[in-house]
C-alpha cells in the first residue's frame, strides 16, 4: 500500500508502531488513534514529527472520539487497538471486553458509513485449547469454562470477527480478519515469553520458566507480521476471509528461554513460575498452538521469513540500543506503548 490515506488503531503499540513506520516509508499518510499521548509514545519517537502522521488520543469505548478521529477518504483502517497479555485478562477482564467488543462495534459503524475495508488483527487465542493442530482456519473453538479468565480475550476477539461476518453479509462492509501466532520482536512490552527473557537477562535477572516449560508455540517476527498485515489491506482476494498470520516452526518454551541465554551468552539460568501457585483457577494452559498457514500462502503470497534465533539476535542487538527499555521495571515498560 503506497500514496494512500489509511487509519491505525493502536498505532502507539508494539506491531502498531512497526506497521505505522512502514507505511510512512511507503508515502503513506497516517493517522493513528491511541490512548496515549504521543509525547509518552516511545515507540513512535522515530517518526513523531513526520509531516505525514496525524495523531489522535482517545478513547475506543467513546463513539464520540472515533467518530472525531475519522477519515472518510481512507482506503483502509488497520484495527490494532487492544488489551494484550494474560496478567491484564486475569487483573481486569471487564475492562477487556469493553474495549475490544465494544470498541472494534465502533470502529465498524464508522466503517460502514464510508465503506472503508477494515483489517483486523485477531489472535491464535480464538482457538482455545482445541487439540487439533496445526490450527485452520475454519477449525472448531475450544474453550474452558467462562470463570476462567484468560479465556476473556479469546471470546472478545470472536465476537468481533463474528460482528464482521455480520456486517459483511448485511452490507457488504469489506474486512479482512487476521490470527496472529506469537508475534516477538523490538519494542515489545516484556510481559511476553522472548520480550520478558530478553528483559532480564540484560538486566542480569533470570528469565521466568512457565510451570515445565514444555508447552509449544510457533514464534513470528514484528516485520514479518507488519508485510502480512499489508498484504492483507491490498489483496482484494482476501475480503471477507480469516487468514492466519504466523511461523510453522514449533519450538517448545524453554528451547526459546535457552536460545535468549545463550544469544545473549548469559550463564544465568532460569527461574521457575508456577500458574496454579500465582494465577490460581483463573489461567489455563494451551499444551500447542501451531497455525496452519497454506492460506496466507495461497491467498496473500506470504510466509514468515525470519527464524527464531535470527529473531532473537535482532532484539537483543536493538534491546542494547535501547537502554530506556532494559533499564526500566518490567511494570513501567509495560506502560509505554
Amino acid at each position: 500500500m503506497k500514496n494512500s490515506v489509511v487509519m491505525v488503531t493502536g498505532g502507539a503499540g508494539f506491531v502498531g508502531s512497526h506497521l505505522v513506520e512502514t507505511l510512512l516509508a511507503n508515502n503513506n499518510e497516517v493517522y493513528v488513534f491511541d490512548v496515549v499521548p504521543i509525547e509518552k509514545a516511545n515507540n513512535l519517537k522515530e517518526v513523531r514529527n513526520h509531516e505525514k502522521l496525524h495523531y489522535f488520543v482517545g478513547d475506543l469505548r467513546k463513539q464520540e472520539d472515533i467518530q472525531a478521529f475519522w477519515q472518510e477518504d481512507a482506503t483502509a483502517i488497520y484495527h490494532l487497538a487492544s488489551v494484550v497479555g494474560i496478567n491484564h485478562y486475569i487483573d481486569d477482564p471487564l475492562k477487556l471486553v469493553d474495549i475490544v467488543v465494544i470498541g472494534t462495534r465502533h470502529i465498524l459503524a464508522e466503517a460502514a458509513k464510508s465503506n472503508t475495508k477494515v483489517i483486523f488483527t485477531s489472535t491464535s487465542e480464538v482457538y482455545g485449547k482445541n487439540p487439533e493442530v496445526p490450527w485452520a482456519e475454519d477449525g472448531d473453538r475450544v474453550l474452558g469454562p467462562t470463570y476462567v479468565d484468560r479465556w476473556s480475550y479469546s471470546t472478545g476477539k470472536a465476537v468481533c470477527e463474528h460482528m464482521l461476518y455480520g456486517m459483511y453479509k448485511q452490507s457488504g462492509l469489506p474486512f479482512v480478519i487476521v490470527r496472529f501466532f506469537n508475534v516477538y520482536g523490538p519494542r515489545q512490552s516484556p510481559n511476553f515469553v522472548v520480550s520478558q527473557s530478553i528483559n532480564k537477562v540484560l538486566r542480569d535477572e533470570q528469565p521466568l520458566l512457565y510451570d515445565d516449560g514444555k508447552m509449544t508455540r510457533c514464534f513470528t517476527y514484528v516485520d514479518d507480521i507488519v508485510k502480512g498485515l499489508i498484504l492483507a489491506a491490498v489483496t482484494e482476494e482476501a475480503v471477507g476471509e480469516a487468514i492466519n498470520l504466523g511461523n510453522s516452526v514449533e519450538v517448545t518454551v524453554k528451547d526459546v528461554i535457552e536460545t535468549v541465554l545463550s544469544t545473549a551468552q548469559s550463564d544465568i539460568g532460569y527461574k521457575q513460575f508456577i500458574t496454579s501457585e500465582e494465577y490460581g483457577k483463573q489461567y489455563e494452559d494451551i499444551i500447542r498452538r501451531i497455525p496452519k498457514v497454506d492460506k496466507a500462502e495461497e491467498i496473500l503470497g506470504w510466509k514468515s521469513e525470519i527464524q527464531l534465533e535470527e529473531g532473537i539476535s535482532k532484539t537483543i542487538g536493538w534491546a542494547k540500543a535501547n537502554p530506556w527499555w532494559v533499564g526500566k521495571s518490567l511494570d513501567e515498560v509495560a506502560e509505554v506503548k
